[in-house]
């Protein structure tokens, strides 16, 4: 495991351990409809569930620069971390966050005769 941890698994499924992303002094953590922002000199996480998940992604040359947070409205996200990712590094991340989109948008990650709803019915 180097400084960039192993790969991510992008299969999720109910009763399964949760999926995690590590990057520098971070690491991010897929649990359900929860995710959870451990940063290594932090006593304290930050949990967003993903029906309140704001992720957005900006190129900036051979970079990316991603920033994980709170979501209001359609295309602002507030408070949360901001990362910078090289292509390799934001490949990963983007198969692990996957997961914390389909939860939030209610699509599953198994295959296409898997659909999980959004809510549950009352």
């Amino acid at each position: 495991m180097g400084q960039w941890g192993p790969p991510v698994s992008t299969r999720f499924e109910a009763g399964a351990m949760a999926a995690e992303f590590e990057f520098g002094d971070y690491i991010l953590v897929q649990d359900g409809r929860t995710l959870e922002v451990f940063h290594q000199g932090l006593s304290e996480s930050r949990r967003y569930h993903v029906a309140f998940l704001g992720v957005d992604v900006q190129p900036h040359g051979d970079w990316f620069k991603v920033h994980l947070g709170a979501r209001r409205g359609d295309d602002q996200v507030i408070g949360g971390v901001r990362l910078k990712m090289d292509g390799e590094q934001f490949a990963r991340f983007r198969d692990f966050i996957a997961l914390a989109i389909a939860a939030r948008d209610g699509v599953s990650t198994l295959g296409p005769d898997s659909a999980v709803p959004a809510r549950r019915p009352h």
